[in-house]
């Protein structure tokens, strides 16, 4: 039986929806994820048609009494705001599928404005912004921002901050729905800069048919005198690795992330990897960067015992390959984004959007589990802001508070052909999601397990400068330099960076950020006494 479900274009003309403008998706994507080649190629014939008419169904449903929040919004911007057009700026590829082809035209049906899509791949997002703020041009109303880059575009005034508008409009219930990792990564400085809108945190993902193994569980404990599990620490992690690519290799590796410079960037494997054996990036009296130290020694080595039981090559190779070894089952661990365990399934290459990647040979036989340590990495997503030169600052407001409201949110992470993952408790919970494979439930529980433990990226003035030189550096040791000379090289360009940036603005930045739930593995939400269990 086909995966495909046939839908007419009269379904979506029925809902508001253009289906000309369905295959409209150009793209130019290079960035955490995707690679450029392979995506443009798969724009070209992009037709989101699994499940959209009916998503955009629940979605109007949820605005016209459904969602208290969305109807609110709705109403209002019908009252105040019918007919304004708003520009959005997003990730090129698949993160702008879902304005143009799912939010945007379901916002001209209600509200008669038009939501034209701005495409610029992921860094330029940062620098398009800020230029357009510079000349004060008002192009952009809605900018899709990294929340490491919050600092940088609130101390600059390129964004806004919304506090007062949620007053205004009484839905600073939205917020209580977010769990409560995601709650803090839109704020700075005590203020409130947007919505949050993409939980992407890391989960470990593994083969239960490789694990259930009964010729592999005697041989590890032969070998290692205790039973085969699921890792819990990264020396396990390694030590499992290993033994699976000793007994399966080339068939099967142990391990296989891309390590490519730029994709999806090497800083996030030693934040991650880093904070989880208890290191701290900086001195926070001098700025120093720590990252150098023993732990940071211990972490870059525990990292490169992952590339002796991977694929050969793996160094090399970007994220998307690694994602298409882990879909053919080469690959009996991977750690990755939420996308992991929808792609396992099947469920995203129902959309021909993601005809990038194989149909999934590991459906069924896919586990969910905390990374190894328990702190896996929080790296990346998106919070929905305004631009400070928005001629039509409050219509955006409403716009992204619609978006991202329990309801109308629901229906964006469902969509198979975008990358926004569940953030709110409502997601995790809800029985539609729950239903769409038979191991969704413990899929959407693992992701809230991972986000009570998680270690978040720096957020903080200059994040970028920093996490491009941990790239550059990283990928320098992979080609052979010595681990200690490479971090040495990576602390003195680190500590270049502050210096330039000046000293006491990062010192303040830096302070910010360790207020944050995640900053380090000592103050995660479950550390802080407030994870959240789903059942």
């Amino acid at each position: 039986m086909s995966d495909e479900i046939p839908v007419r274009p009269e379904d979506f003309e029925e809902v508001g929806l253009d289906p000309d403008a369905l295959f409209d998706a150009t793209m130019g994507r290079r960035d955490f994820l995707l690679n450029t080649a392979k995506l443009t190629a798969a724009a070209a014939a992009a037709g989101p048609f699994f499940l959209a008419a009916e998503q955009a169904q629940a979605a109007r449903a949820a605005s016209t009494g459904g969602d208290p929040i969305a109807t609110t919004v709705i109403n209002a911007a019908t009252q105040n705001f019918k007919g304004t057009n708003l520009t959005r700026i997003s990730e090129a590829g698949l993160q702008a599928l879902e304005p143009k082809n799912f939010s945007g035209p379901l916002w001209k049906q209600m509200v008669g404005g038009n939501v034209s899509v701005v495409e610029a791949p992921f860094p330029q997002i940062f620098t398009k912004s800020v230029t357009e703020h510079i000349a004060k041009s008002g192009t952009l109303d809605v900018i899709d921002a990294s929340p490491a880059w919050i600092p940088d575009f609130a101390d600059r005034g390129v964004i806004m901050p919304v506090d007062d508008l949620v007053a205004k409009y009484k839905i600073g219930a939205t917020f209580n729905d977010l769990h409560p990792l995601y709650r803090a990564l839109a704020k700075y400085k005590g203020k409130t800069w947007g919505f949050f809108a993409d939980g992407d945190v890391w989960n470990l993902y593994y083969r239960k048919d490789i694990f259930g193994n009964p010729k592999l569980q005697k041989a590890y404990k032969a070998k290692f005198k205790r039973p085969l599990r699921v890792p819990r620490t990264w020396d396990e992690f390694n030590e499992t690795a290993a033994f699976i690519t000793d007994q399966m290799a080339p068939k099967v590796y142990g391990a296989g992330e891309g390590r490519a410079l730029g994709n999806p960037g090497n800083q996030f494997y030693f934040f991650q990897t880093f904070r989880a054996f208890g290191g701290h990036l900086y001195d926070p009296a001098t700025m120093k960067a720590l990252v150098n130290n023993p732990i940071g020694i211990k972490a870059m080595n525990s990292i490169m015992g992952e590339l002796k039981a991977s694929e050969p090559g793996i160094n090399k190779l970007d994220f998307v390959s690694s994602w298409v070894l882990w879909l053919q089952g080469k690959t009996a661990m991977i750690y990755a984004w939420p996308p992991t365990g929808r792609i396992s399934e099947n469920y995203a290459q129902r959309d021909k959007a993601f005809a990038f990647l194989p149909k999934s040979k590991v459906v069924g036989k896919v586990g969910y589990a905390l990374m190894p340590n328990r702190n896996g990495e929080h790296a990346g997503s998106f919070v929905q802001t305004v631009s400070a030169d928005s001629k039509n600052a409050e219509a955006a407001f409403l716009y992204n508070a619609w978006i991202t409201s329990p309801s109308v949110s629901l229906q964006v992470v469902m969509l198979p052909y975008t990358l926004r993952d569940p953030y709110r408790i409502s997601h995790y919970k809800s029985a539609k999601y729950r239903s769409l494979w038979p191991g969704a439930k413990n899929y959407l529980i693992s992701l809230a397990q991972a986000a009570n433990y998680a270690v978040i990226d720096p957020i903080m003035t200059g994040s970028a400068d920093y996490a491009n030189a941990m790239d550059r550096g990283m990928t320098g040791i992979y080609a052979g330099k010595d681990v200690k000379s490479g971090l040495d090289g990576i602390a003195k360009e680190w500590d270049a960076i502050t210096k330039r940036l000046g000293q006491d603005r990062i010192r303040a930045s830096y302070a910010e950020f360790l207020k944050l739930p995640g900053a380090t593995s000592k103050n995660t939400i479950a550390a802080l006494g407030k994870a959240v269990k789903i059942t």
